[in-house]
């Protein structure tokens, strides 16, 4: 009989490029901390974990670039036939198959199920070769969970795996007791404020990314995190701090990453005082910390930027967007003003454009190449990095059902048309050309400033 054990997989990327700018399956991890409180045993295979100590015997890592992050491994496959037209390769990123493999071989007479997770919808074929594998190598049920087969569970159903479509845990021990015939109890605990990400199970990484809220209570029109959970949660300031100081000192790493949605929301009762703790522990002494996810700019104050500062915080991003009326039109979170006094602030107690630098979106609809050139300029101009994302619309957003509505999109796409390197060659918004215009001149921008 099997135990009551559980593989949890971190499936491949399959796309055209990807980067590993501080990817860890956060929320898989937290059902693996939420699945050893309810006594299950779990095994972790992380295939995009660049440290895993057996990969180098396998493929060549490409050296980390900075605090950690990376390009991927990866090797060259097929295109799915539906992206023929494009004049790009097509690559698997992480693992390769063989260890893959392997690492399935030693659990297969061990676990009782597999849980597989996802993030990107257009991301979903190297979730099928996942799942592929693991069918062939596994004899057990496969579970696909996370953002993907929550946004697209008639798509995600396609991977023959069964799909988990919940954000509350909780939902977890009747699933299994019914697929598995288990007896499982439920536990008085939330899933999020008294569970921790399970990062016990890796026996190797460079970094460690942490949530302290969930949630978001701006409504852009862009963005679906207002839509994955109800309200906002904050974490207790303590079980932070015990999470950085165990995992980074099981892993002996340095960088701590903090991936929140909206971390200066109710900032002088939850982000400030946490600064404040950090200081007080002297982590900032030992640990460098990162918030890449985009800040909002309008929330940041004087103080913010000084415990910022002096807690040794070395990545700040600012969600920028774009200029021009779709700053109003997209949800009213920040205007240019916002983003020349943050930066102001920011400049004040000691940041520099290396340390700090704003998102800017292109490709938007109804967004003019002009109004990508004046954010780039604006940035520019107070003495901060930029980097230029191509939208992509997500379904269920705001923008998505516009688009639908107007008959900009049929809302049937396939989730790879949607990528936002596709959309470009298909899509009748800004051509392919009019982005690489764009990227160029935010490049000579760069160049004029000294920053290359």
């Amino acid at each position: 009989m099997k135990k009551r054990k559980i593989l949890l997989v971190n499936p491949w990327i399959e796309d055209f490029a990807a980067y590993d700018f501080w990817l860890k399956p956060v929320g898989l991890l937290y059902v693996g901390g939420y699945l050893k409180n309810l006594g299950v045993e779990v095994e972790l295979i992380d295939l995009m974990n660049r440290y895993d100590p057996e990969l180098p015997k396998y493929v060549h890592v490409p050296k980390d670039k900075f605090y950690g992050t990376g390009k991927f491994p990866h090797v060259e496959i097929k295109k799915p036939e539906i992206l023929s037209f494009m004049p790009r390769k097509y690559k698997r990123y992480g693992m390769p198959e063989e260890l893959f493999r392997k690492r399935l071989s030693e659990v297969k007479n061990d676990v009782a199920a597999v849980f597989v997770t996802s993030t990107l919808t257009y991301w979903y074929p190297g979730y099928f070769d996942t799942i592929r594998i693991i069918k062939e190598e596994l004899s057990v049920p496969i579970v696909l969970g996370g953002f993907f087969a929550r946004n697209q569970p008639h798509i995600a159903k396609k991977s023959g795996a069964y799909v988990f479509t919940k954000t509350d845990l909780s939902y977890l021990p009747n699933f299994l007791n019914e697929l598995l015939g288990w007896n499982l109890s439920n536990i008085d605990k939330d899933w999020f404020l008294d569970n921790s990400p399970a990062y016990e199970l890796y026996s190797n990484i460079g970094y460690v990314v942490l949530l302290t809220t969930l949630g978001c209570p701006y409504r852009c029109t862009y963005c679906i995190a207002h839509r994955n959970w109800a309200g906002m949660k904050f974490k207790n300031i303590e079980k932070i701090i015990e999470e950085i100081e165990r995992f980074s000192e099981i892993h002996n790493i340095k960088d701590i990453v903090f991936f929140d949605d909206a971390i200066l929301i109710n900032k002088e009762k939850h982000f400030k005082p946490l600064l404040r703790r950090i200081i007080e522990k002297q982590l900032n002494k030992k640990l460098t910390f990162h918030l890449p996810n985009g800040i909002h700019a309008r929330l940041l104050d004087q103080e913010s930027a000084e415990l910022l500062y002096e807690g040794n915080f070395k990545t700040i991003k600012l969600g920028y967007e774009t200029s021009g009326k779709l700053q109003i039109t997209t949800g009213g979170k920040v205007r240019d003003e916002d983003i020349v006094r943050a930066s102001e602030i920011l400049h004040n107690v000691g940041y520099t454009h290396k340390e700090v630098s704003a998102y800017i979106m292109v490709n938007l609809p109804d967004q003019r190449p002009k109004d990508v050139q004046n954010a780039v300029d604006v940035c520019a101009s107070i003495d901060i990095d930029f980097s230029i994302n191509e939208f992509t619309p997500i379904v269920g957003t705001d923008i998505w059902m516009a688009l639908v509505n107007s008959g900009k999109l049929t809302g049937l796409e396939d989730p790879v048309l949607l990528n936002n390197t596709v959309l470009p060659y298909w899509w009748n918004n800004m051509t392919y050309e009019e982005i690489h215009v764009l990227k160029e001149y935010a490049k000579q921008k760069k160049i004029k400033m000294g920053w290359k």
